[in-house]
């Protein structure tokens, strides 16, 4: 895949599938498969040690996580040990179903973690910049700076660095690198100055705000409203055919609203982003995800997807759709597009 927007559609279609589901061994798929998929695109990019730095960070997640719950939730039938009662806080029993469901929460986290880590590898900040609405293209330059300004400031305070060594500063102690701070100041104010000049030479200015201006605003909140009605619904465990309609009613206005405002803002593009077959296959592939996990979620087959180790351990149905869906994770190899054709 080389579309932005295959790849926006996979993390959103892998995203609502882990905020929906608490069975581990969905989450478990979920995580080997993108493991694998970021192993393949750390290797195009020459980084090695990415699988190892991401496996030692899921393994502190299980493990804090895990440790964190069964410390402070002192319920389940299966005992291990007990602390003291009088400890504050996590006086009490400890049970495995408070430690598997801490680990159930540290496999959700480092799924998480490990899907942007991956979007992170696909995506370059070009890309990344380019999904911001284009109405709010002034939030769009700001990131785009921010994420220029870090490097070269970091490139800055090496050239610093070396000269006040080469002028006899060990910089050893705190106190030796106080001398970084005023040429550090100085220059990046003189980038700052230099900056707002070259954007304003180019016409980069602040419009002022038509009469109708509100009106973006007030769809905005009540797209928004909308969407938290309907979350509130579905936690109260309401009928999904009642919060459903609200979820859709809300992204529909956003969408409708951020799609009106970006022709008021006109920019331009030197390099417009090319659709290959594979990019639309994949596109085809999560919207059909999209329809199947609203279908499944308003019926309510896919009894698997829920499940709680309280308040005595048990394993974990399967079902046989719910197990396809991680495989979604290897679509960005299955749809690999060779840029050498």
């Amino acid at each position: 895949m080389k579309s932005t927007v295959a790849w926006i559609l996979w993390l959103l279609a892998i995203l609502i599938f882990l905020l929906t589901t608490r069975n581990p061994f969905y989450l478990s798929f979920i995580l080997l498969g993108l493991l694998f998929t970021g192993y393949q695109l750390s290797k195009q990019r020459g980084k090695t040690n990415w699988v190892r730095q991401n496996l030692l960070f899921l393994l502190t997640i299980l493990l804090i996580s895990s440790l964190i719950n069964a410390a402070f939730t002192h319920t389940g039938r299966t005992i291990l040990f007990k602390f003291p009662d009088f400890w504050p806080l996590i006086g009490g029993i400890v049970t495995a179903e408070s430690l598997v469901y801490g680990a159930i929460n540290g496999l959700v986290i480092g799924a998480l973690f490990l899907l942007f880590q991956v979007l992170n590898l696909a995506l370059s900040i070009k890309q990344l910049t380019h999904l911001i609405p284009r109405a709010f293209y002034p939030i769009a330059m700001i990131v785009t700076i921010s994420l220029t300004f870090f490097p070269s400031i970091q490139e800055r305070i090496r050239e610093i660095k070396e000269a006040q060594m080469i002028r006899g500063n060990p910089m050893k102690k705190i106190s030796d690198w106080l001398p970084i701070l005023a040429p550090l100041l100085v220059s990046s104010l003189e980038n700052g100055l230099i900056l707002s000049e070259s954007m304003t030479s180019r016409g980069f200015y602040t419009s002022k705000p038509k009469n109708n201006a509100n009106i973006p605003v007030i769809l905005m909140i009540i797209g928004t409203f909308s969407i938290f009605s309907g979350w509130i619904l579905s936690i109260y465990g309401y009928s999904a055919y009642l919060f459903m309609p609200l979820y859709i009613f809300g992204f529909l206005i956003i969408f409708l609203t951020l799609w009106q405002l970006r022709h008021a803002v006109k920019t331009t593009r030197y390099h417009k982003e090319v659709f290959y077959k594979q990019d639309l296959f994949a596109i085809g592939t999560n919207l059909l995800v999209f329809i199947l996990l609203g279908f499944f979620s308003i019926t309510g087959n896919l009894k698997s997807l829920t499940y709680t180790p309280y308040p005595a351990l048990s394993f974990p149905a399967i079902e046989f759709i719910p197990i396809l869906i991680p495989l979604l994770t290897l679509l960005p190899l299955v749809f690999k597009h060779d840029d050498k054709n």
